[in-house]
């Protein structure tokens, strides 16, 4: 898990960052019941791993070090700026993120667009495309 290598480094005195961008919104209507669930895990879920990052910096320091240090979620948006003869407000649009990528000590990077579910692991249902490289 990304929490857990984040704190091992930590405890290693040794630099390990993650930047994770997922979706603003579940796809779908965010108002509904199952999409607020999945709200609801997805926030249990970051207020976990950075619960486990603080608990190792107080462990192992640096003192003046904070779990977003090391951890970070971002959520991509669109600004659509109206034009200037309008008097209608800016709007925002979410970019749904759907690739997967991961870069492992500016080292390898593996790119791609599987899920890890039935779906897209199945091989039978999706068609899916990844690559991978190193240096």
């Amino acid at each position: 898990e990304i929490a857990n290598r984040i704190c091992s480094a930590i405890a290693n005195k040794q630099r390990f960052v993650a930047y994770i961008v997922i979706p603003l919104f579940p796809e779908g209507d965010p108002s509904h019941s199952d999409k607020q669930a999945m709200l609801l895990w997805q926030y249990l879920t970051m207020e976990m791993m950075y619960k486990m990052i603080g608990t190792a910096l107080k462990k192992y320091g640096p003192t003046d070090a904070e779990p977003t240090d090391y951890l970070a979620f971002y959520c991509l948006t669109n600004q659509e700026q109206p034009p200037r003869t309008s008097r209608s407000v800016m709007h925002k649009f979410m970019i749904y993120v759907h690739s997967k990528m991961l870069i492992v000590d500016d080292e390898y990077i593996i790119l791609g667009s599987a899920n890890i579910n039935e779906r897209s692991m199945g091989g039978c249902r999706d068609t899916e495309i990844c690559i991978g490289a190193y240096q």
